[in-house]
């Protein structure tokens, strides 16, 4: 079984719409969400596709981000950075404009203190596309990190990473190794 240096995940936290006048036919999400419990149990199939040495990065937004740390530790992580994005667009919401989301970043095992790549920066300025997409200058960013990688949640395919979600066509199947 392959072992992964790198885990790229975008949980389907259990966001909700919010009903507007503008849009008033904006009830259901634009894909299924999972349970805190679902999510934090994806942590048993990862330990058996982690390497010693492994890199996470994880999404979160802002009503999740206190649960984003538990997950991390739930799935063997320790934290270690947050990376905000900046999507330069957003909604307002109890007074407070949201226009940044937060991928943290922790490690399993060992990292290098000064690793050989380009530096990752600790604030990205990239205006975002459709909902709840990410744009590719996070993997970019990311690769350097190590090989082989794994994206969870994943919407499209993309070279040099492998891929598990129910957008895409699954190079792995997590449920098995439960």
């Amino acid at each position: 079984m392959k072992k992964y240096q790198i885990i790229y995940a975008d949980p389907p936290w259990p966001v909700e719409k919010i009903k507007r006048k503008v849009r008033p036919n904006q009830i259901k999400m634009d894909y299924p969400t999972m349970t805190l419990t679902e999510i934090r149990a994806l942590g048993i199939p990862l330990q058996s596709c982690m390497a010693n040495s492994c890199k996470l990065f994880l999404w979160a937004t802002h009503k999740y981000l206190p649960i984003a740390f538990d997950v991390m530790k739930w799935w063997g992580f320790q934290y270690q950075r947050t990376i905000t994005w900046d999507k330069q667009n957003g909604m307002c919401l109890f007074g407070f404009h949201h226009r940044t989301e937060f991928l943290l970043f922790g490690y399993k095992g060992k990292i290098e203190m000064y690793p050989k790549q380009k530096a990752f920066p600790t604030i990205v300025v990239a205006k975002s596309a459709r909902h709840s997409e990410k744009p590719n200058i996070f993997r970019e960013f990311i690769e350097p990190f190590g090989e082989p990688r794994l994206e969870l949640f994943a919407r499209q395919k993309a070279d040099g990473w492998d891929c598990w979600g129910n957008e895409v066509e699954s190079d792995i199947n997590l449920m098995e190794l439960a």
